[in-house]
């Protein structure tokens, strides 16, 4: 991960990020280790989003990433969650080491298009035993995709002070190539699922949200921050008077096995688009689609 992208972020990062949907977590567990396992590895941590949840699962964790922030306050989590299995680790995910067959579980949330994907989709297939995974996580609420009303408030709001073209922190965002496409190079079959969660959004937990993202936080807004905030507000009360806004998130797995040495990767199987391409996804990428229980953010 660019070490620069999140700066300023991790506290809103940890407090305003949708949660995945515990049906997700649930499904890597069960078709990595079936209840228990001994080692996960989780690439881009972040504040603890996956590793925290799935640390109850497995022996052993491992979680990396390159803001010191988001794994500083990471530990403050696990501390007060009383978890002490997991060794945070702060530098890019390109930099772990890790033993051949030492890992059930390879994870990237919400990380993995920050990361030379190639590299660590090869990396990930010599650290997983040959019964283990590696699972690509997202999805949630791009705005980018402007799948709601307040979707629009909220990218017309940051054109408006940012320009046209979507920013990762002090450099225009872009990213070029799917996700499977560098896994399946590395010799993983691959299955998509799908996971839908409702919740309400506040108007206060949408600019939290916003500023949790690489393309519109308090660093990359600078001394605009205040008078965009309140061109967000007012705007989204004039959607809204109420300040509520439900939606319903969409998350994603990709789900990888190792296939035998020598042999190819299945044919013809899709998976979900990187950030910004979602809107290409049609109904014969998804083999599965899991509601879970209503969430309030």
């Amino acid at each position: 991960m660019n070490r620069p992208i999140f700066t300023s972020t991790a506290e809103y990062y940890a407090q305003f990020r949708p949660a995945y949907p515990a049906a997700m977590l649930d499904d890597l567990v069960r078709l990595s280790v079936g209840t228990h396992g001994r080692h996960v590895v989780d690439l881009g941590c972040g504040t603890g989003e996956v590793a925290l949840p799935l640390s109850r699962a497995f022996d052993t964790v491992t979680a990396i990433d390159a803001d010191p922030a988001m794994v500083a306050l990471a530990r403050r989590k696990a501390d007060r969650q009383a978890i002490g299995n997991v060794t945070w680790l702060v530098g890019p995910a390109e930099t772990l080491e890790l033993a051949d067959g030492s890992a059930d579980l390879v994870v990237a949330g919400s990380s993995f298009h920050w990361m030379d994907r190639r590299l660590l989709s090869a990396r990930a297939r010599d650290w997983l035993t040959g019964t283990g995974v590696v699972a690509v996580l997202g999805g949630g609420s791009d705005v980018w995709d402007v799948r709601t009303e307040w979707h629009a408030v909220a990218v017309r709001t940051i054109q408006r002070y940012l320009g046209q073209e979507r920013r990762a922190g002090n450099q225009a965002f872009g990213v070029t190539g799917r996700h499977g496409d560098f896994l399946t190079e590395a010799g993983f079959s691959l299955r998509t699922r799908q996971y839908e969660t409702e919740t309400v959004w506040t108007t206060d937990r949408i600019v939290g949200y916003l500023y949790s993202t690489s393309f519109a936080s308090p660093a990359v807004l600078g001394d605009q921050r205040d008078a965009f905030e309140r061109d967000l507000r007012q705007g989204l009360h004039e959607l809204s008077p109420g300040g509520t806004f439900p939606e319903v998130l969409s998350f994603y797995s990709i789900v990888g096995r190792r296939e035998p040495d020598g042999a190819h990767a299945s044919a013809g199987l899709t998976t979900p688009p990187t950030p910004g391409e979602r809107r290409a996804v049609v109904a014969g990428q998804v083999f599965g689609v899991r509601r879970a229980r209503r969430t309030r953010l």
